[in-house]
């Protein structure tokens, strides 16, 4: 068994101090970290380099048991490997059952600490799988005004991820009103997302890739409940959105998310499962301004900052309201990534229901999408 950190999630001092007291004699715990809350442990999981999925967590349900649960359900389905540990002063087999539908692997009372955690994170760290399980990562499309060009950014990125990692690629669309997937790959189907999110629990992979439309190889499509031919009147529950991502990063390598349309709460539960997070605006006061309020909003859930990507879309050289410079000064960030306005290489690709990669090639609008999916299939692959 290798050494390893403890992240501990609590607001209570008198359990910080008991925990890192039993804990500061093993031989396996270098040591000890202490989170305020469910927000700071993503953060810190976030922000690690290591793999999140050998983590050893510690977390204190005490101050408010359900809403606890129900955050650290997010942050199991974004790190299904993640070694839990809940803590609590009472026991019941309620909240026993709760704590391990959340993903904890253990539930410890607290006047049970000094004998043992210890030994409790010693065989649950020992019990590590000799083949664990490789799962994709998650990227979150999300736009700052109706038109943006949302769809087209998730669609090419897809795409060039797909290019680039040589490995296979999904497309969820959560767009409702639209579902503008489809028509731009000119697709139908008769299931979709909202198939599976109406679904009982279990999700599995299965599931997925029984539901998904293939569009060209490695590259498939959860069509939205707008476009898929029996979930017209479905409505998206959004509660088994992180079961759903979570099975769909057990079959490709990337999943994207169209999610254009969201409520904010949904938006930042989104961003906080997601690997990366895009935010699409056009230069204009509007949508800086709006872009700033969804950066702001995905940095209060917790969201580091080099998970959160400004992307300027339909950038030209001469005419925009707002200077990429302005824009990165109204938003408050020193990277942004831009896409070129190029109209007509655009709608060749709508117009032919197919990706830039496949009707303009050697298109200026098509090596910006590229270059994108480079860097982020580079930050995935070096464990960033």
């Amino acid at each position: 068994m290798r050494s390893t950190d403890v992240l501990l999630v609590t607001r209570d001092e008198e359990t910080a101090s008991t925990v890192c007291s039993a804990l500061e004699s093993s031989s396996s715990i270098v040591s000890t970290n202490v989170c305020k809350d469910i927000a700071e442990l993503r953060a810190c999981l976030s922000q690690s380099r290591t793999a999140a999925g050998s983590a050893a967590v510690v977390v204190d349900i005490d101050h408010d048991p359900l809403r606890v649960l129900c955050d650290l359900s997010k942050v199991a389905a974004a790190h299904p490997g993640m070694r839990c540990i809940v803590l609590s002063k009472d026991f019941s087999e309620k909240l026993a059952l709760e704590a391990m539908q959340a993903g904890a692997r253990h539930f410890l009372r607290k006047s049970s600490i000094a004998s043992e955690l210890d030994k409790v994170l010693q065989r649950l760290l020992s019990h590590e799988t000799e083949t664990t399980r490789v799962l994709g990562d998650v990227v979150s499309v999300f736009s700052c005004s109706g038109g943006c060009g949302t769809t087209t950014v998730a669609i090419n990125l897809a795409n060039e991820l797909r290019l680039a990692s040589s490995n296979r690629v999904l497309i969820v669309d959560l767009d409702q009103c639209y579902g503008s997937v489809s028509t731009h790959l000119g697709i139908t189907g008769r299931y979709g997302i909202g198939h599976i999110l109406g679904r009982q629990p279990p999700i599995d992979r299965h599931l997925i890739e029984s539901s998904a439309i293939s569009h060209v190889e490695g590259l498939d499509v959860l069509l939205s409940p707008a476009s898929a031919e029996a979930d017209r009147s479905q409505p998206l529950n959004y509660e088994n959105l992180t079961r759903a991502l979570e099975a769909c990063r057990e079959s490709y390598r990337y999943v994207v998310v169209d999610a254009p349309r969201v409520p904010a709460q949904i938006a930042a539960d989104l961003a906080a499962v997601s690997r990366f997070a895009v935010v699409v605006f056009q230069l204009t006061v509007k949508d800086v301004t709006f872009s700033r309020s969804v950066m702001s909003l995905f940095a209060d859930s917790g969201i580091a900052a080099e998970r959160l990507l400004p992307l300027a879309n339909r950038v030209r050289r001469r005419g925009p309201l707002l200077k990429l410079e302005d824009g990165k000064r109204v938003i408050g960030t020193n990277s942004m990534y831009r896409i070129r306005s190029d109209w007509s290489t655009a709608m060749k690709s709508i117009n032919r229901g197919q990706p830039l990669a496949k009707v303009a090639r050697g298109s200026g609008l098509r090596r910006d999408f590229k270059k994108l999916a480079a860097r982020i299939h580079r930050w995935t692959e070096n464990g960033n």
